[in-house]
């Protein structure tokens, strides 16, 4: 057995008490997203301050996307948090920044989305690891993923990924992928006296293809994978017209699609707009990104969790960065403590439980235990 083995060996286990004081501190960091101000926040230097002894390399790619990579050893996976959460929602009868603990739980802003899971993290790192890397993002709440896409453009040695989102403690191997759009309507605006108004109002156009889109994405709930079914599309936004007699010179309506893990999703779009007679119209792609898994077979995602030896739950709706990682050829899952359920809430919290189960699977994975 080599000397680090040894050492590694006579580590003493993480604690929860350890993930609850790491918890307490990331969540008393305001990262929401916006204003991005994630410098400003002071996580970057907490986190340099915990990651001892590991190769650390900042990246500042401004307006509040940040990377900060630490490697120490020779580690065989990589995993993934981000850091940054979203905005303060109305109804928190807490301070969102401060932990509360209570009934089994840890409340306070990111507690579930995922400071929780970085905490469980830290506390192993602290308790004493050899071989670790761990990519910690954040701009995963803006929309744009410019940290984990700018990190991939390099190569990189990892036999696996694991992002860090909720999953109640299992491993997730498959989701749906992502796109947003805004579609636009324009008119020749008039007195709403005029008989054309009825068809040429912008408004009207925009009405007449959201109840044909609606009735597109009825007909995909026959569309199944696994416990999954549709394309969950969703119009998010409508903005339109001037006043009840003018005739609305131009719309914009704004919205969504989760397509089904292995389906592409500029195809899918192309086929609401063909399918709905859209296809001639002024459409604006918003954010697109692959489902998981993405370019490579769901078995790649297995045999990652089986050799991670960890319980796998069914495929989700929500979209996470595992998928731009499976795009660039890593078998990549999702693991985490808490509830989707939980997180983007007012007092949103996370079961210490889940906390514990993914602490001890963090330090048995990485302490080659």
């Amino acid at each position: 057995m080599s000397l680090l083995n040894i050492i590694a060996k006579t580590q003493s286990a993480p604690t929860m008490g350890l993930v609850k004081k790491h918890l307490r501190a990331l969540v008393s960091f305001d990262t929401t997203n916006p204003p991005r101000n994630i410098i400003e926040s002071g996580i970057v230097e907490y986190l340099q301050s915990q990651l001892h002894d590991a190769d650390i390399k900042v990246t500042d790619y401004g307006h509040g996307s940040v990377n900060i990579l630490a490697t120490k050893g020779q580690p065989k996976y990589l995993f993934n948090y981000h850091i940054d959460t979203v905005p303060v929602t109305e109804g928190w009868d807490t301070d969102p920044f401060e932990l509360h603990e209570g009934e089994g739980k840890f409340y306070g802003l990111g507690a579930c989305d995922i400071k929780g899971a970085a905490a469980c993290l830290l506390a192993c790192i602290e308790a004493g690891l050899n071989d670790y890397a761990v990519l910690f993002s954040s701009d995963e709440e803006h929309g744009n993923s410019l940290c984990v896409t700018s990190f991939l453009k390099d190569k990189h040695s990892y036999q696996g990924v694991i992002v860090a989102e909720p999953t109640q403690a299992k491993a997730v191997l498959a989701h749906r992928g992502i796109v947003t759009a805004t579609a636009y309507f324009e008119a020749e605006s008039g007195h709403s006296s005029e008989p054309r108004a009825l068809k040429e109002n912008s408004n009207h156009q925009a009405a007449y293809w959201m109840v044909k889109a609606v009735e597109w994405g009825e007909e995909k709930l026959n569309h199944q994978y696994d416990n999954l079914t549709g394309v969950c599309l969703n119009i998010g936004k409508v903005e339109g017209g001037i006043k009840p007699n003018i005739i609305a010179p131009s719309t914009k309506v704004t919205f969504g699609m989760r397509p089904l893990p292995g389906n592409d999703v500029e195809d899918t779009l192309v086929e609401l707009l063909e399918d709905t007679h859209l296809n001639n119209s002024t459409v604006d792609i918003g954010f697109k990104a692959p489902s998981l898994p993405a370019c490579q077979s769901n078995l790649d995602n297995k045999a990652l969790a089986d050799a991670l030896k960890l319980p796998v739950g069914s495929p989700v709706s929500f979209w996470t960065e595992a998928a731009l990682f499976s795009a660039a050829g890593y078998p990549s899952l999702v693991f985490g403590p808490g509830s989707i359920e939980q997180a983007h809430t007012a007092n949103e919290w996370v079961l210490k439980s889940d906390l514990e189960k993914v602490m001890k699977q963090y330090w048995r994975i990485l302490s080659h235990g």
